[in-house]
Formats: structure tokens, C-alpha cells, sequence
């Protein structure tokens, strides 16, 4: 009786101990080679760029993907350094500084009132799989609308969208697919800008 007893003990001590894996935290590259423009007419505006809308799921530092195009899932030993909608937002704000076309290019955060407003609406940031797992590819899409503040009309609209395959089929994977996703649709926004300011 006295072993058993010790041997119970054992075991639920050793059940209790059970290491769980930590999440990998994972970020996003962001902008590379943009294009520039030597004379904005922009350069009179200031921008504030907003807090990017998005559906709660994609204010969650979870990454999720779908399997069968409607059963979603979240990666149990992967997250988010920084939540999806807090990326573009982010991403957004640099690359607005980068290419120098306003006279200022302020957070949401700022009290200073801007002459335009850039907002943007996550539309879609997933991985998804076929039925198989042969196949993987992430889908990007993003509603930029300009607004000047004053009057709150919109100056110009735009939807970007860009799909890219994974070349492995996990998480580590998707996120090199994310980033390539992320980069072209920045560089077609960054094209975007500097036609509104030309």
C-alpha cells in the first residue's frame, strides 16, 4: 500500500510539472526599396495616420489560419510580436516618413490637428490551407481612404490586395509569405501616395 501511495504521489507531481512550450513571437520586415519623389505638392498637407479598423480577430496577437475555406484555427506554438492591425498601422506610419512627401506625418495618438487623415481597414491578413496541406498561400488586403479633416470628405480611395504562396507548409512559412505580401502592397501604396501628391 505504501508504494502505491508513493507511486501516485510520483506521478501526479510529474503531471504537475509538465513543461508547455513557449510560443514563438514572430515580426514583420516591413518597407523596402521605395520610390521617391523629388517635388511634392504635398509638402504644404500634414497627415495623421489612424489606428488601422479591423475585426477583432485580427487585433489578437493569435495567428490564425483556415483549413477547408471556413474552419479557422490559431497556431499553438506561434503568435504575433505585435498584433495585425498594429503592424499595418505601424508599417503605414513609417513608410508615410520615409517618403517625405508631407510637411508632417503624425501618430493617431497625436493631439496636433493634421490637414488629412489617412485611414485604413484591414480587410483580410490569413494563411490559409487546402484540404490536403499541399497547398499554402496568405492573403493581404487593405482599404487605404484619404480625408482631408477639415471638411471630412474624402480625397482618394484604394483597396490593395496581394496573395502569395508558402513554400512550407507552417507557421514559419507563412510568415516569409506575409512579408512578401506585406512589402508588395506598401510599395503599390507608396505608388499611390505620391500620385495623389504630384
Amino acid at each position: 500500500m505504501k508504494y502505491i501511495l508513493t507511486f501516485l504521489t510520483l506521478f501526479l507531481f510529474l503531471g504537475c510539472t509538465t513543461k508547455v512550450p513557449v510560443a514563438i513571437k514572430y515580426k514583420i520586415d516591413g518597407i523596402s526599396n521605395i520610390q521617391k519623389i523629388e517635388n511634392s505638392t504635398c509638402m504644404n498637407e500634414s497627415l495623421k495616420v489612424m489606428q488601422s479598423f479591423s475585426s477583432s480577430m485580427l487585433m489578437s496577437s493569435n495567428m490564425y489560419y483556415v483549413e477547408d475555406k471556413n474552419k479557422v484555427y490559431a497556431y499553438s506554438s506561434a503568435q504575433w510580436a505585435k498584433t495585425p492591425n498594429r503592424i499595418i498601422s505601424d508599417e503605414y506610419f513609417k513608410l508615410l516618413r520615409e517618403l517625405d512627401i508631407f510637411k508632417a506625418v503624425l501618430s493617431s495618438k497625436t493631439r496636433t490637428k493634421t490637414t488629412w487623415i489617412l485611414e485604413s481597414n484591414l480587410e483580410e491578413y490569413m494563411q490559409y490551407f487546402e484540404d490536403d496541406f499541399s497547398r499554402s498561400y496568405v492573403i493581404i488586403s487593405i482599404d487605404l481612404t484619404l480625408i482631408d479633416s477639415k471638411t471630412s470628405q474624402v480625397i482618394a480611395t484604394e483597396v490593395f490586395k496581394s496573395k502569395v504562396e508558402v513554400q512550407t507548409m507552417d507557421s514559419d512559412g507563412g510568415v516569409k509569405a506575409f512579408n512578401i505580401a506585406l512589402n508588395k502592397i506598401l510599395n503599390d501604396s507608396s505608388i499611390w501616395f505620391i500620385s495623389q501628391c504630384q
